[in-house]
């Protein structure tokens, strides 16, 4: 399934379409598509002939432009060069715009590869301008996050961001704009399966472009309408869609669409009844997957011809594509598995019943030594049984006792030991969120400050609290409530957990705390989470748009802030201050400069 990120760029309208004469402004926004690796070239001769004179919108605009080409041509070279030279505008600059600009760019690219979290990428992205006035760079804003929750399968959060989106460009009379939105909201109900609903939404994409002369993007959008054809039965007009783009896809360089292309029109021909041409047809794509390092794509590709194998009777062939499709998806996600594993061995670290932890563990020491004491014995008894033939009956006897005796010393163990573990869970783990509780935090932030180790860059400690959270109870009730504080740790535990740890100290209350984090890398952190939060689709039991946090910083350099205590209270003062000037914003406290 494709959308404004892996665009076909055939040359063909739909029927009895008459030409029209492209507006200016769009121009090269079409040629992102259509002729990429030209529109490359010519950016960076523009960039490389600016003069001092030249204002910051410029260059912005020729780098967008030219990274936006790059990821649609798989152009490593020339996105890694807009995005470095996006940061460095954004940073000379104080530029967000260009910041937004680079982090929507490093989305497409981790979406497009499949590797890493793009999503997380795009929302810090739109936090940098998210107080911009401009209704502009609100669109494209909220075009950009409606496309990498639409391009990650992310259907049901993406629906109300494309609808935001084709709300803003239709007021802003953007015709492209609100055709691209359009075309990813078609992506959004084919992935809930509601085919036509999605044919609408394609059709009205299509119509849009086609008003504007942009061919191309009208046969890219009928690939898309193809899949859902072949869903509702209409295999031959399927066919006609998805073999439209292929030979110009191949001729751009487009490699990314061309497989997708191939992937659609294998499945039109084992539709079709033609199981010879769906296996070859499926099987060159997967060799050019292979070739162009496709590793995302590659996965999908194996699975549907593992199923046309499967149909056409190669049962082994059919294993080892399964096999390996199931391999590549486990590598995928074998970096986000330990981080998890991580972050559960943290919560079975206790301090409330640590004297009857330590007295289990002292029995259990006690029975390992009785069982190894009862073995010893077992075996002393076993060689006087061969000395002693006359009553062999006897010693029998006795050793099978023993052995029983053996085996409930260790059963018992391994219950012991099984009690001691539940005993540390239930000391330190929040019941509601599953995430660490005030006393876990308070362990951790003492073993933190008490280490001894010094540090370049100073720990900093966030309060968090909802804002009107109330009105969630009020409104739906505590059970509604409640699964919101978990939809929220949750984000909150997945954005922190590379740089620190979250714990519930209170009722709507948390805290992440960071070590040597910094200044600047905290402030940054603190904003994200406060953006992620706002952005988080709520619950439609929920009665309310959104929800939003306020967000105290506190940090810990050994100056101001001499323990604990301090800074806790630190932390506390910039928390409240957060809510006295309005809530839904992040304040630091006097420590942080």
């Amino acid at each position: 399934m494709r959308g404004m990120l892996l665009i076909c760029l055939c040359l063909l309208a739909l029927p009895g379409h008459a030409r029209v004469v492209v507006p200016e402004r769009d121009a090269l926004r079409y040629r992102t598509e259509s002729d990429p690796r030209g529109l490359i070239a010519d950016m960076r001769q523009q960039l490389d002939h600016l003069g001092d004179s030249a204002s910051s919108a410029r260059e912005r605009d020729l780098l967008w432009l030219m990274g936006t080409a790059a990821v649609n041509v798989n152009d490593d070279t020339a996105l890694t060069e807009a995005v470095l030279r996006l940061d460095s505008l954004a940073s000379a600059q104080h530029f967000s715009l260009a910041a937004a600009s680079a982090g929507f760019l490093r989305s497409r690219q981790l979406i497009a590869t499949g590797i890493g979290d793009g999503i997380s990428e795009a929302l810090r992205a739109a936090a940098k301008v998210q107080n911009d006035s401009n209704p502009v760079v609100r669109a494209w804003a909220s075009y950009n996050l409606c496309d990498a929750y639409a391009m990650s399968d992310k259907a049901r959060s993406a629906l109300s961001l494309c609808e935001k989106a084709q709300d803003a460009y239709r007021e802003l009379g953007d015709t492209w704009g609100l055709a691209q939105a359009e075309n990813d909201q078609g992506i959004n109900f084919a992935n809930l399966d509601q085919a036509e609903n999605a044919i609408e939404l394609y059709q009205r994409s299509r119509q849009h472009f086609a008003s504007i002369g942009m061919d191309q993007l009208v046969v890219m959008v009928g690939d898309n309408m193809a899949r859902m054809y072949l869903k509702t039965g209409r295999v031959r007009e399927a066919l006609a869609l998805s073999q439209t783009p292929l030979a110009q896809e191949l001729a751009t360089g487009r490699v990314s669409d061309a497989l997708v292309s191939r992937a659609n029109i294998a499945t039109d021909y084992a539709a079709l009844g033609q199981p010879a041409l769906a296996l070859s047809t499926i099987s060159i794509a997967v060799t050019d997957a292979r070739a162009a390092g496709m590793d995302g794509l590659l996965p999908d590709l194996l699975a549907r011809r593992s199923q046309m194998n499967e149909r056409a009777g190669h049962s082994a062939q059919a294993l080892v594509d399964a096999r390996e499709a199931i391999r590549l998806l486990g590598e995928h996600n074998a970096k986000a598995l330990r981080a998890d594993e991580a972050a559960l061995e943290t919560r079975y670290a206790g301090r409330e019943r640590e004297l009857r932890i330590r007295t289990l563990e002292h029995q259990n020491r006690l029975q390992d030594l009785a069982l190894k004491t009862a073995r010893a014995q077992a075996a002393e008894r076993t060689e006087a049984q061969q000395h002693q033939a006359l009553i062999g009956m006897v010693v029998k006897g006795v050793s099978v006792a023993l052995i029983l005796i053996v085996g409930l010393l260790y059963l018992l163990l391994r219950a012991q030991r099984r009690h001691a573990a539940e005993l540390r869970i239930q000391t330190l783990r929040d019941p509601l969120t599953g995430i660490e509780n005030r006393r876990a935090f308070m362990q951790r932030a003492m073993a933190l400050l008490g280490d001894g180790h010094a540090s370049r860059q100073p720990h900093v400690l966030m309060l968090i609290d909802f804002d009107h959270f109330k009105q969630v109870n009020d409104s739906a009730g505590h059970p509604q409530g409640d699964r919101v504080l978990s939809l929220v740790t949750g984000y909150l535990n997945r954005a922190v957990a590379a740089t620190g740890h979250v714990a519930r100290i209170g009722g709507e209350e948390f805290a992440v705390l960071c070590p040597r984090l910094g200044a600047e890398a905290g402030l940054r952190l603190a904003e994200t989470l406060r953006a992620g939060v706002a952005a988080l689709p709520l619950p439609a039991t929920v009665l309310l748009d959104h929800i939003t946090v306020s967000i105290g910083v506190a940090l810990f350099d050994g100056s101001q802030c001499h323990d604990l205590s301090s800074w806790m209270k630190a932390a506390d003062a910039a928390l409240y201050s957060a809510k006295s000037f309005g809530r839904n914003r992040v304040v630091s406290s006097t420590v942080l400069h």
